[in-house]
């Protein structure tokens, strides 16, 4: 008789992941170390996928899927994306995240995976910064003030000498919010813009993280500062053309998903930014395969649509942990083997 097996799942809720999460180093080091990975070819990773909803009711779900060699771990992430969740008191975007045994196909976790996008978010902007924006930058210009507004600005003062925050987004009450987050936790003086193009003007970094429902010029190429890093992850494109093909480099997190759609899929679409036009995936440069920066470099843009590979080194750093600390609730999934 074969002795039956256990199979347990931990279960982890918003806070314990929260409270489990490592600090704002460790956690662009954990990040970069995944786009390392992804950039190395030691990952599989198939474009995200979408449940398309909006015509109904405004939101829709993103599918995230990876395998990552060097941690040996597999991961899925269901992520929904509903802007009208505030009128609700709730997060535009909530999720959960599945972590896997890849050599025997079974789950090992599940844990909320919100904050978790936030963080990781966060962290792909700022290991991009560190990478392609000018040393010496001390003035950011964040547009859009959701969940990842925060994390982005938060992890880039742990290695820029920020000076300055300008904000703009959609509704008022959402800049001003974050402002005075960023002045109470940061300590750095945070300004409001009711125009994007007013926040942008003379900023190093500009950061574009917006949820338009169609295509908008938003940050018009006059106002971007010649040698800034642009940083755009948001749907819908809000970046006047020009500001792309016109940069020095252009640089995303995974071409192959990219040809899938975001911000400036439009471009790929008409021709205007193809594989030849592409300097590299962000992986290539954190690797060293690649540059990043270089003297005489202008503008540089960075295109991140946010990929399944930063969720899963992400999660396993956080669900180790709680297992080494016995952290959250243990459901029994099945019983493997035969009597």
């Amino acid at each position: 008789m074969q002795q039956k097996t256990l199979i347990n799942v931990r279960l982890l809720s918003r806070s314990q992941v929260e409270a489990l999460s490592p600090g704002p180093d460790d956690l662009i080091e954990v990040v970069a170390s995944g786009l390392a990975a992804h950039g190395r070819k030691e990952v599989v990773q198939p474009p995200k996928g979408h449940l398309h909803l909006d015509h109904v009711m405004n939101g829709h779900f993103n599918i995230l899927s990876a395998w990552v060699g060097p941690i040996e771990r597999a991961g899925i992430k269901v992520i929904g994306d509903y802007v009208e969740n505030w009128r609700r008191g709730l997060p535009s975007e909530v999720g959960v995240l599945t972590l896997y045994d890849p050599a025997i196909g079974v789950p090992v976790c599940i844990m909320d995976a919100t904050s978790l996008t936030w963080q990781r978010t966060g962290a792909v902007t700022c290991a991009g910064a560190m990478h392609l924006a000018p040393k010496d930058s001390t003035v950011v210009a964040h547009i859009g003030a959701r969940g990842t507004a925060f994390a982005n600005i938060q992890l880039l003062s742990r290695k820029f000498k920020l000076r300055e925050i300008r904000i703009n987004s959609a509704r008022p009450e959402t800049r001003e919010r974050l402002a005075a987050r960023v002045e109470e936790e940061l300590g750095i003086r945070a300004k409001c813009f009711s125009s994007a193009a007013e926040a942008v003007d003379g900023a190093d970094i500009v950061i574009e993280a917006t949820r338009l429902e169609k295509p908008e010029v938003l940050i018009p190429n006059y106002a971007v500062k010649p040698g800034a890093l642009v940083v755009t992850y948001g749907w819908m494109m809000a970046l006047d053309p020009a500001v792309v093909t016109g940069a020095s480099k252009v640089v995303v997190d995974d071409w192959a998903q990219c040809k899938v759609g975001g911000a400036l899929h439009p471009m790929i679409v008409d021709g205007r930014l193809s594989e030849k036009n592409l300097h590299a995936e962000i992986g290539q440069i954190v690797a060293g395969l690649k540059p990043g920066r270089e003297a005489g470099d202008k503008t540089i843009v960075f295109w991140h649509r946010g990929f399944a590979v930063s969720d899963v080194v992400l999660g396993n750093w956080i669900y180790e942990r709680a297992e080494r600390e016995n952290v959250g609730t243990l459901f029994p999934l099945l019983e493997a083997g035969e009597e």
